[in-house]
């Protein structure tokens, strides 16, 4: 016969002789047979399980390997098979004659009598294999050594019955001697000592209770803490009769687990769940896997224990692999006996019908059906009972509530935060607890600060994740620890051996959540991860759709919402509703999608959505729908930034030439995010050049001509050095050469550009009215562009010091503006008619013109163009003869440009310059130093309100 122990060493014994199984792997594949022996698993199944980490071409070769091993050291009998074995799986031949330990303690009944109890127990000396960590292990590990824990409650209680003081000795300290810290064992031993009416040593093991509950942050519970008092004070307690049940309603309290590691923030959260659970029966906490569900679970539960007459109990799902299953579960956390053909769940419907309780149910996901099953029947049958489930996401049951687990705070920017104030951040708070355990002395100073915080904002302010960093700050720095964010499922595998496995790493988390999902729900998820910076549901129809019906997208969608993989973000300026993944969530889908047939088809269709969409926006850049479509573009920079990115890696030159030339005016129209063009404008036109230069992009085609184009405008609006005079000659080159006037207008209208910020004035107007006039024949589809060239047209006639013409060019802009409504280039034009004002002495009509241009401009969020209306009034001051003033004016504005790292636009640049010249003339060094200098401490907020108080 094969005798087989796993708990405490791994032993297998054939007729009394060992049985060698020299290899790890081969032992631990053994044990998962013999466990689950019966049970028939798929070899690549195996394989994945045992090496995660090999190729799957490897995994299988050592699975074959172990097996051979296995073989070759088991008994060989002509009767009995031990191993049943084809190409595809493999199994434990439960009709094998054998004997497990685990099996023994397994198989008892909630039944069991004190001696059965006690026969089982004893072959429990220690956890079940030691010094194996494989992921089912330490889930199995802990299984088993819940199972242990209740039916060990239940002997004490039974001991206690019958008065078995001395056994109760032998039993409860050798529970303690396994080197876990039971309430149970302390309060049995308590009981047994005072029966010998040895009062001291109760005092003793107390203190022992005390003590040993302390090493963990924990306190006895109130159940510990009376019982002692009565024991202290000579009262008698009250135990249950011989045969009885035995009242357990609170010794359970010691099932709510115990975390090791401190609770960090959320109280705000804490708080909130509190009220909910006060209003609601039901509540449910989502959130994706990581942020935190159970750790807020586990904080209520210990908070809620006064709350609850009857007790707070807990049970976990981890490991439960049939919904059939959880009335055991439940019942087994309340240490209740099952009852002889009744089913078990009417059992517990008539044991909580009249109970005041809080019951906990953690990690429901992968039950889903079932706890909404069980959850409806209880709370129907059970008007008192409350319940609060994990899950990522919801029960799905009516007048249940639901809370998003949010993630830890974080810190929008840290470089103007002090350490105290970055501390106050849960997330950064998280990080260096964390660490400082790691690595003792670790702490947090003005050198790690930036890439702390850099960590915590680019995991989201996940715990796990900040958890799972900080722990490897034992090898890296905390700068290398950022850097390597990149492939940060290949950094944060250094999780605790002892948690669960989904919990160990990063990329286990997520497959725990990835493997729930349906087939649509994964396609999808995949799909979605070529989106950065979030997406609508239009664009995720468009893109997300081959094989799958558009209609189904919205359905789909909002089952990953629920799931908790989707975030849903209400714009509340576009009245818009957008989606995101968190970054880390993404990283996870993209690589999914870069291992399938159809990543290139996906990004290929989300080129193409956003170069429409850059297109159609282009097609409104001034009108009613300009300044929608202007903040569109803005919300879907990432996306265009991607989408340019993959048109270069797939070296589509017409494509990326369509992106270049439908955006190159979003530069100046709509943009609000100054960083973004500091560091983004090089790097755009880097890309543009080099896709210009590719044997494929140099055909002459409109789409070059077009791309070669934007140059012009990058050079008009200050963001490009280098006069782009050769590209646009040949574009126009190439217009003429196709006979496309469009192409042939926008060619001249650039080159007077060029002419008019040289100084060139007579050739610029010459070029741009031919652009102009060119224009008007192609009629209204043209309307944008020859807006703009009579406007540019208007700059060239103010700088020859044609002021009548100008103000002509500028009005007939203003009156076509408004009737269409458009909001991006009034702004420009009404600053050029209040300067035009100012010139004629009509400081009042210029202060009312740039007053509305500022407000146009904050509308849009075009802080460069607010800086020139700051500009414009700093010149009215200077005009009114306020020189001190207008000082304080131009040293904010000169101030804040510097910061934004950007310069005015060419007319108001050459107007700054010309009022700075005037007033250095009109004002003493001294004085002008002094005045400059407290403008430029301003903050723009701080210079607005000064400089409309002024006006």
């Amino acid at each position: 016969m094969l005798k087989v122990r796993l708990l405490a060493r791994f032993e297998i014994k054939s007729d009394g002789k060992p049985v060698a199984i020299t290899s790890r792997p081969a032992q631990s594949l053994f044990a998962f047979l013999i466990l689950s022996a019966g049970t028939s698993h798929r070899r690549e199944k195996l394989a994945g399980m045992l090496w995660p980490d090999s190729l799957e071409e490897t995994a299988r070769d050592n699975l074959r390997h172990a097996l051979w091993r296995i073989r070759k050291s088991l008994p060989v009998s002509p009767n009995t098979e031990y191993l049943l074995a084809d190409n595809l799986s493999l199994a434990f031949n439960a009709w094998a004659e054998y004997w497990l330990d685990v099996a023994e303690l397994e198989k008892l009944s909630e039944a069991a009598s004190t001696d059965e109890l006690i026969a089982a127990l004893s072959l429990y000396h220690g956890e079940l294999l030691p010094g194996f960590y494989d992921e089912w292990v330490v889930l199995q590990r802990e299984q088993i050594n819940s199972v242990f824990e209740k039916k060990m409650a239940r002997l004490m209680s039974l001991l206690e019955d019958q008065k078995r003081w001395l056994d109760i000795l032998d039993w409860a300290e050798s529970w303690i001697k396994l080197g876990q810290k039971p309430e149970p064992a302390y309060r049995a031993l308590m009981s047994a000592h005072a029966a010998k009416g040895d009062r001291p040593r109760v005092a003793a093991i107390y203190e022992r209770c005390v003590k040993s509950l302390k090493e963990l942050g924990m306190e006895p519970s109130e159940q510990t803490k009376e019982l002692y008092e009565n024991l202290k004070s000579g009262k008698e307690t009250s135990r249950a009769e011989p045969g009885s049940k035995p009242s357990v309603a609170k010794e359970v309290f010691s099932s709510i687990p115990v975390p090791l590691t401190s609770f960090i923030g959320r109280e705000n959260e804490l708080k909130e769940i509190a009220r909910l659970l006060s209003t609601s029966r039901l509540l449910t906490l989502t959130g994706p896997g990581g942020v935190g569900k159970t750790r807020l679970a586990i904080q209520t539960a210990h908070d809620s224990i006064k709350k609850f007459r009857d007790g707070v109990f807990w049970v976990s799902f981890v490991g439960l692999s049939d919904g059939n299953l959880i009335p055991q579960e439940i019942a087994q956390s309340l240490n209740m006996r099952e009852v002889s053909n009744v089913l078990l769940i009417e059992t517990l419907k008539s044991y909580l019908k009249s109970k005041d309780i809080l019951l906990v149910i953690d990690n429901c996901e992968h039950l889903i059906g079932a706890c909404a099953l069980y959850v409806e029947q209880l709370l129907a049958a059970c008007p008192k009972l409350r319940i609060l489930a994990t899950s990522i996401e919801a029960l799905g049951l009516f007048n249940e509530t639901i809370w998003q687990v949010p993630s830890l705070p974080l810190p929008e920017t840290q470089g103007s935060l002090s350490l105290k104030q970055l501390q106050g951040f849960a997330s950064i708070k998280l990080f260096v607890e964390r660490a400082s355990v790691a690595k003792m002395g670790f702490a947090l100073d003005e050198r790690n600060a930036p890439s702390i915080a850099q960590i915590c904002q680019r995991l989201d302010g996940i715990p796990l994740a900040i958890e799972l960093a900080a722990a490897r700050i034992k090898m890296l720095t905390v700068k290398e620890i950022a850097a390597r964010l990149g492939d940060r499922f290949s950094l944060l595998t250094s999780g605790s051996r002892t948690a669960i496995p989904r919990h160990q790493t990063l990329r286990a988390t997520i497959d725990w959540s990835y493997d729930l999902l349906t087939e649509p729900e994964r396609i999808l998820l995949r799909r979605l991860a070529v989106f950065t910076g979030g997406f609508t549901l239009e664009a995720a129809e468009a893109i997300c759709s081959q094989g799958i019906k558009r209609s189904d997208i919205l359905d789909l969608l909002g089952r990953l919402v629920d799931k908790s993989l989707v975030i849903v973000e209400a714009d509340l300026e576009t009245s818009a509703t957008r989606y995101r993944l968190l970054e880390t969530l993404r990283q996870y889908a993209l690589e999914k999608l870069t291992g399938t047939e159809e990543a290139q088809s996906i990004r290929d269709q989300h080129l193409d959505f956003f170069v429409k969409l850059a297109e159609k926006a282009e097609a409104n850049t001034f009108g009613a729908e300009s300044v929608r479509y202007a903040k569109r573009r803005n919300q879907e920079l990432d996306n265009t930034r991607a989408a340019m990115d993959w048109s270069i890696q797939s070296r589509q030159t017409i494509a990326a030439f369509r992106l270049a030339a439908a955006m190159s005016n979003f530069w100046f129209v709509g943009l609000n995010d100054i960083g973004f063009q500091r560091s983004s404008i090089g790097e755009w036109q880097g890309i543009l050049n080099m896709a210009l230069s590719w044997p494929e992009g140099l055909e002459h085609t409109a789409e070059r001509a077009k791309a070669l184009n934007a140059s012009g405008f990058f050079y008009w609006a200050g963001m490009s050095p280098v006069s782009p005079r050769r590209e646009i000659e040949e574009a126009l080159s190439i217009g003429r050469e196709l006979g496309d006037d469009a192409v042939v207008a926008q060619a001249l209208c650039n080159l007077g550009l060029i002419e008019s910020i040289q100084g060139n004035y007579a050739q610029a107007r010459s070029l741009l009215q031919q652009g102009l006039d060119l224009f008007r024949e192609l009629g209204s589809e043209r309307k944008t562009e020859y807006l703009y060239a009579q406007i540019v047209l208007g700059d060239v006639a103010m700088h020859q010091d044609d002021l009548p013409e100008a103000q002509m060019l500028y009005e007939q802009c203003s009156a076509t503006l408004r009737e269409i409504h458009d909001g991006n280039f009034l702004a420009y034009v009404v600053r050029r008619l209040g300067q035009l004002a100012w010139h004629r002495g009509e400081i009042e009509k210029a202060t009312e013109l740039c007053k509305e241009s500022l407000k146009l401009d904050l509308e849009l969020g075009d802080e460069r163009a607010v800086l020139a209306c700051l500009s414009a009034f700093a010149g009215i001051a200077l005009a009114r003869g306020k020189v001190v003033l207008a000082a304080h004016h131009f040293g904010s504005v000169q101030a804040l440009l510097h910061a934004r790292a950007v310069r005015l636009l060419p007319t108001d640049q050459m107007e700054y310059e010309r009022n700075v010249s005037s007033l250095r003339s009109q004002l003493d060094p001294a004085t002008l130093e002094k005045a400059w200098t407290k403008g430029a401490e301003m903050t723009m907020e701080r210079a607005l309100e000064f400089a409309l108080e002024e006006v």
